[in-house]
């Protein structure tokens, strides 16, 4: 660990130095202790994935726990998911941790609040909120609206690998990640084709944003026109216009997404 400039430790060394407030998962005193993680049987059917939990509400049925797990392993690196099992949230989240994956069933109006760590008012079956990774049973089944299959899973789970980066491999991601979202944030701004007014697309919204919807892109499963009128709707075009973004995506992601992980 290492020191920042107000006197708290970092959990891991830093690259760089780090003369900013960064997020509170970066730092050991803003964190709940260690616990042993354990899905509830009777909600979940679980599987752990060298580390990262997969936990589908038995609504999906035992075949979508089956896709997502697929999923996981394609994606992400065996020593990156061996750190979401190690990650331990800040004091103001709900729950300690570790950071996972939950699938909900969208058929049956399951919303977060509904999970056994949270039984609360929360709403909502598609977004991160740490440390959940919450996604919808329709993306590993037809795909959500008109999207292709695992755009809202991998999306999402890029949000809760980058908190689990920046706490338990290098806090300085979050400063790398915002100056590259400063860099190359226009090339996500475009002419509506139909109004001619100026747009901007989902990426160009913030850092955290900007790196998840590049890292759908990258694994080739992009199906966003706004994206496409920009000319960034191919992973071989990211890769060609913002090489920065998938050289630091790579550290951590295997790519592209293989179809098949969503048929059993």
């Amino acid at each position: 660990s290492t020191t920042h400039k107000e006197g708290t430790v970092f959990v891991t060394k830093p690259s760089h130095p780090i003369n900013i407030k960064v997020h509170d998962c970066s730092y050991q005193d803003q964190l709940h202790p260690a616990r042993d993680f354990q899905p509830d049987p009777d909600f979940y059917y679980s599987e752990n994935c060298e580390g990262l939990w997969v936990c589908v509400s038995k609504a999906c049925g035992p075949e979508i726990l089956e896709r997502a797990c697929k999923l996981t392993r394609a994606v992400f690196k065996p020593e990156m998911r061996e750190l979401w099992g190690k990650f331990r949230s800040p004091l103001w989240a709900k729950d300690a941790g570790p950071m996972r994956l939950v699938v909900l069933d969208n058929r049956s109006g399951e919303e977060s609040g509904i999970v056994p760590e949270l039984q609360d008012e929360s709403t909502g079956r598609n977004g991160t909120s740490c440390p959940f990774v919450f996604t919808s049973r329709e993306d590993f089944d037809g795909g959500v609206t008109s999207w292709k299959e695992g755009m809202l899973t991998v999306h999402e789970m890029t949000h809760g690998m980058d908190m689990v980066m920046r706490q338990l491999v290098d806090p300085y991601l979050e400063i790398e990640v915002a100056d590259l979202y400063d860099k190359y944030m226009p090339k996500f701004c475009y002419r509506e084709p139909s109004s001619r007014e100026d747009a901007k697309c989902y990426a160009a919204t913030n850092r955290d944003e900007f790196f998840a919807e590049c890292h759908v892109i990258l694994q080739g499963i992009m199906q966003k026109e706004e994206v496409r009128c920009c000319g960034l709707g191919q992973a071989a075009q990211l890769e060609r216009q913002l090489p920065e973004v998938v050289d630091v995506l790579r550290r951590f992601v295997n790519d592209p997404l293989d179809p098949s992980v969503f048929r059993n």
